[in-house]
């Protein structure tokens, strides 16, 4: 094995910390229909119904100049050009029996010719799996494809009023990424189709062929856009084939499906699989991280070219091919599965050779699959579906009003604190931190109100059981508080918020600095006569929003400031209530 981090050490990369050091020393998923997700969400699917392709269907009209492919609407050739350079002479050779010149348009055979020439060509490269990701998605129009590329050779050949006018190839190709030996390899498939070709019309000659490769060598530099064949993880990755042997097979040993066919702790959910159609919807998923595939566009491929898919048979959605998904037990994917599953990728990779960088950028994208894999209980266990935000109140400080509270935050003077949309947004828990100095903790409420309106109390006159939410009782404990020692109110902490001041020996001595014993200064939060129950009654509300944090004085003689105060929620991507 390479050197390099270790597999627990990957794993933590991937968000996935299953032990709690990585000094010691994706993904996608398959299924029982099994499928894996691309950089939209989609996925890979395993239908054994679904295992045939269909080839495509490529025509030639012998009156017509265009040819037709069933690859979907809108890209120009590879070699679409606007130059005019002809390469070949296109009128020196003779016909020696009529002493007419013999024009290469003619020696191709016109443009019918022409027509099955740039049929022949295509077909050649659609099989051709290190070059036809480009061209094997619906959203490549196959038949402007074919006029385009008749058009030029037509112009090159100097066939009478042919004119190339398709975009100019710059344009046609610029952001595709295409390689020194994508280019490559495209010009041997053509050549091997002129060689076919030259079969069925014997006049074109050796020196034809030549000149029309290295016409096509000229256009190079305004195709290839990754000279050194390396800008890319598909390109250092071998790109297609090398994808695809990653992937692999139950019987390739290595490769990631044969890991997990060998993996006894998550076998089970994929014994079903149509593994053909497996290999071909993961190596269009990791072809498509930054290569030329598009998952679930796929198309009527030629035979035996990404089998188990076509136009009417997609790759599908990783959600819909995981939901009910079940091992021996019947029970859904966990989080411990789906860490098995990027454990065999990783391991896969590490066979394949794969770089330490690239390994990490397949991870992190195949990563925020874990929630469209994993059954609905444990989606927001995914590193993916769960965070925290922490934010800070502005503005402050603010004066807390002698013996102003009335039981409304209209009474209280107020915080507040602006929590982003991230699109993790499920509240599962709430703590926030006060600092304040006031000379009677237990003339104090402290409340928090949720964007939706919701409102709790986590402080209410503490050493005062009073009898309803508001003004007119006398007293509470009269402890001080300071700012410099701030109140962490949390749902369990270590103190009851009632009991704040009780063991503060002298009414001059300072909550959480004079205690006998010492304390932690954390709360565990108490409403007393006022509403609410804890913070967990923010369980499930939105997260994102203006969130208050108020705090009133409901007793005369005592007064204090609000210095600062922090506010952290916690939250997940899906609902976490029942």
């Amino acid at each position: 094995m390479r050197i390099g981090l270790s597999l627990p050490c990957r794993l933590a990369l991937f968000g996935l910390v299953l032990l709690p050091a990585c000094g010691d020393d994706g993904t996608a998923t398959t299924d029982g229909t099994s499928e894996t997700t691309d950089t939209t969400g989609t996925t890979t699917e395993d239908d054994p119904t679904t295992s045939t392709t269909n080839p495509p269907t490529t025509t030639t009209d012998p009156t017509s100049t265009t040819t037709s492919t069933t690859m979907g609407p809108t890209t120009e050739p590879l070699t679409s050009s606007t130059t005019t350079t002809t390469g070949p002479d296109t009128d020196t050779d003779t016909d020696t029996t009529t002493g007419e010149p013999a024009a290469l348009c003619e020696r191709l055979g016109g443009e019918p010719g022409i027509g099955e020439l740039v049929t022949g060509a295509l077909a050649v490269i659609l099989a051709d799996d290190k070059i036809n990701g480009y061209f094997l998605n619906s959203d490549v129009d196959g038949n402007h494809l074919g006029e385009c590329l008749v058009k030029q050779l037509g112009a090159v050949a100097g066939c009478p009023g042919v004119e190339y006018d398709c975009q100019d190839m710059t344009a046609a190709h610029a952001g595709l990424g295409i390689s020194a030996n994508d280019f490559m390899d495209f010009a041997i498939d053509f050549s091997t189709a002129l060689d076919a070709h030259q079969v069925a019309h014997p006049d074109l000659t050796d020196d034809d062929k030549t000149g029309l490769i290295a016409t096509l060598g000229g256009l190079a530099p305004e195709i290839v856009e990754d000279a050194a064949s390396d800008a890319t993880v598909y390109q250092r990755v071998a790109r297609k084939p090398g994808i695809k042997a990653l992937i692999g097979a139950p019987d390739q040993a290595g490769s990631f499906v044969a890991n997990v066919a060998d993996d006894v702790a998550i076998n089970t959910f994929f014994a079903a699989s149509n593994f053909e159609r497996l290999n071909t919807c993961l190596t269009r998923q990791v072809a498509g991280i930054d290569g030329p595939t598009k998952y679930g566009a796929e198309v009527d491929a030629p035979a035996g070219v990404d089998p188990g898919v076509g136009a009417a048979n997609p790759c599908k959605s990783m959600a819909d091919v995981h939901t009910g998904l079940q091992d021996a037990e019947q029970t859904g994917i966990d989080i411990n599965d789906f860490a098995a599953l990027v454990a065999d990728l990783i391991t896969a990779m590490d066979t394949a050779g794969v770089a330490q960088a690239d390994q990490e950028a397949i991870l992190g994208v195949l990563g925020p699959m874990c929630p469209d894999i994993v059954a609905p209980e444990f989606k927001n266990q995914c590193p993916s579906a769960n965070g925290s935000s922490t934010v800070e109140a502005a503005g402050l400080p603010l004066p807390i009003v002698d013996d102003l509270y009335d039981g409304s935050l209209g009474s209280m003077t107020c915080a507040e604190l602006e929590v982003a949309d991230d699109g993790i947004n499920f509240v599962v828990g709430v703590e926030t931190t006060i600092a304040a100095d006031h000379t009677a903790v237990g003339d104090l409420v402290i409340k928090v109100e949720s964007p939706d309106g919701t409102v709790t109390t986590i402080l209410s006159r503490p050493g005062l059981d009073e009898a309803s939410d508001g003004q007119g009782e006398c007293c509470g404990d009269d402890s001080n508080i300071s700012k410099a020692s701030p109140l962490l109110f949390k749902t369990g902490g270590a103190n009851d918020a009632e009991q704040m001041g009780v063991a503060v020996v002298d009414s001059t001595d300072t909550v959480c600095e004079d205690e006998n014993p010492a304390i932690t200064c954390e709360w565990a939060p108490n409403p007393g006569a006022a509403p609410g129950n804890d913070l967990g009654d923010f369980l499930g509300l939105a997260a994102n929003g203006t969130w208050r944090v108020c705090v009133g004085d409901a007793s005369g003689g005592d007064s204090g400031g609000l210095h600062a105060v922090s506010l952290t929620v916690h939250k997940v991507q899906f609902d976490p209530t029942p």
